[in-house]
């Protein structure tokens, strides 16, 4: 009788021990690939959902990108800015792909940060780009931490612009311990040493409280800005040129979600700013 209720207490001991580790490796599953299931969750939805359903949603909002229903502010052109985070790219869906009210024109991609290190899909990525007639930047991750020479000198060592190519860009939103000061002076050395080294005056990236802490000085009016705002509202900065609206994109072809730009200006406009 003992015998038979041990039995039991350890049968039972050993289904919950695997029921545990059963949601423990779901849930650990379901964490490490929770965008691709997001991403084709969609996909699977928006090839399911009746035709009259999906013609309801598009002309009730006509400027809603319906893959993500992220709201895509009016303008003319458009692009995303890209990294190793998303993953290896399937150029020919990606490429093939329009959004009914509007297109992707543009992309930014990653290519240093810091003093040594280069993204690993920035190679490919650049290529790529190119080949499917995508209007291109190469863009910097600032850190404030490390001196700025050695920091574009990794930059330059990576990125040749080509006639075409968009203005090089510094991702500046990494906090440090520094001062206000010093933040801003390494910030201004960068920008410069990307001015001439390249011709052409560089983007700055970077967002509302970003701007609010070091760039609102007159020092850096002359410069193009991208700001990231996630808001309905456009940006506030007069010289603003590129507004990300989104950071939830999801674009066929990439498994991870995508930031979404919209510029400041018509297709004729953007066309001043590649390179001659």
């Amino acid at each position: 009788m003992r015998r038979s209720k041990s039995k039991k207490k350890l049968k039972l001991k050993n289904w919950l021990i695997i029921i545990i580790l059963s949601v423990i490796l779901l849930l650990a599953f379901g964490y490490i690939f929770k965008r691709p299931i997001i991403y084709y969750s969609k996909i699977l939805y928006h090839i399911i959902i009746p035709s009259e359903q999906y013609e309801a949603v598009a002309s009730s909002n006509t400027k809603t990108n319906l893959y993500s229903k992220v709201q895509v502010p009016s303008g003319e052109v458009y692009g995303i800015d890209i990294s190793r985070y998303q993953g290896v790219i399937n150029w020919k869906v990606l490429s093939a792909f329009e959004f009914k009210y509007h297109k992707i024109d543009f992309m930014y991609i990653k290519a240093t940060e810091s003093t040594d290190w280069v993204d690993k899909r920035y190679k490919s990525n650049w290529k790529n780009a190119h080949k499917y007639g995508y209007i291109r930047g190469a863009y910097h991750f600032f850190d404030p931490d490390v001196d700025s020479k050695s920091q574009m000198n990794n930059f330059f060592s990576k990125v040749s612009l080509k006639k075409g190519d968009l203005p090089p860009m510094l991702d500046v939103e990494k906090e440090s311990k520094i001062t206000t000061s010093e933040y801003r002076k390494k910030v201004m050395e960068c920008l410069q040493m990307m001015e001439v080294h390249y011709g052409m005056r560089p983007m700055l990236y970077t967002h509302q409280s970003f701007y609010d802490s070091y760039f609102a000085a007159n020092e850096f009016s002359g410069y193009s800005l991208w700001i990231s705002r996630l808001k309905q509202s456009k940006p506030k900065q007069k010289n603003w040129v590129i507004w990300q609206f989104s950071h939830h994109a999801v674009v066929p072809g990439i498994d991870e979600y995508v930031d979404f730009n919209v510029f400041n200006g018509s297709l004729n406009d953007f066309k001043i700013l590649q390179k001659k």
